[in-house]
This record gives C-alpha cells, sequence and structure tokens, in this order.
C-alpha cells in the first residue's frame, strides 16, 4: 500500500487548521476515523478518507455526522438544564465533558447520529430529573 503523500499531509493540516483543530484534536480525529495514530503512517486511501470527511463530502464518516437539529435539541436541552454560559450561550466544555463521561468521546464535535441521539436521551432525563426535584 502507498504511503500517504506529502500534499495530503499539506492538505489535512490546512482543512485541520480551516476547521479550527489544534494538533491533539487533530490527530484524535484521525485515530477516531481511521484507527492510526500518526499521519505519517496512513496510506493513499486512508487520507483520502480523512480529507473527504474534513471537507464534509458525503461517504466514509460526513454522512453519520449529527444533523444540524440534533445540535440545536441539544442546546434547548442544555439551556433547560442551565448548562449556559453567562451570555446566555451554550456551555460546550460542560457538554463535552457530559459526552467523555458518558460516551468516551473526547469533543462532542465529533459525535455521530446515533451518539448523538443517546446523548439527547441522556440530556433529557436529567431535564425531566431536575423538573421533578423542582416540583417538590
Amino acid at each position: 500500500m502507498n504511503k500517504v503523500t506529502t500534499a495530503q499531509q499539506r492538505k489535512i493540516h490546512a482543512l485541520a487548521r480551516e476547521l479550527g483543530m489544534d494538533d491533539d484534536l487533530l490527530h484524535e480525529y484521525v485515530s477516531m476515523l481511521t484507527e492510526k495514530q500518526s499521519l505519517k503512517d496512513l496510506t493513499v486511501m486512508e487520507a483520502v478518507k480523512v480529507i473527504d470527511a474534513m471537507e464534509g463530502k458525503k461517504g466514509y464518516a460526513a454522512g453519520d455526522r449529527i444533523s444540524w437539529r440534533q445540535e440545536r435539541y441539544i442546546e434547548c436541552l442544555m439551556a433547560q438544564l442551565e448548562w449556559v454560559l453567562e451570555d446566555g450561550k451554550p456551555d460546550k466544555k460542560r457538554l463535552d465533558g457530559f459526552v467523555k463521561k458518558q460516551y468516551g468521546l473526547d469533543d462532542s464535535r465529533w459525535m455521530t447520529r446515533k451518539t448523538a441521539s443517546r446523548v439527547i436521551e441522556g440530556l433529557k432525563a436529567l431535564a425531566a430529573r431536575k423538573r421533578s426535584e423542582t416540583s417538590k
């Protein structure tokens, strides 16, 4: 199998910068997609899959990414739980902590649709518990 080209490595790093990924997050993302720990260990085809996923193209990983509606629903549930910052925006660090503890993902941005559904059900249960505690 052919190893990843230098041009592909540059493209992956450029896309990571555009997406706001630091090196640790990039390597975790690549590991999640390919089970390889280093970009240098990728094959040409694995690099294509990573690039396609980062560009949001349908196929290997992009089609299974959390939907826009799921993201909005999670944000609404976070507001119900008062998991918001002072400016009213969702507290992504708190969500990341919840996702890491419950589902083993280091960053909520990499949730699949299936994981997002589980997160939604978990947050709904927390919101129901909070409502029942406040009504007592």
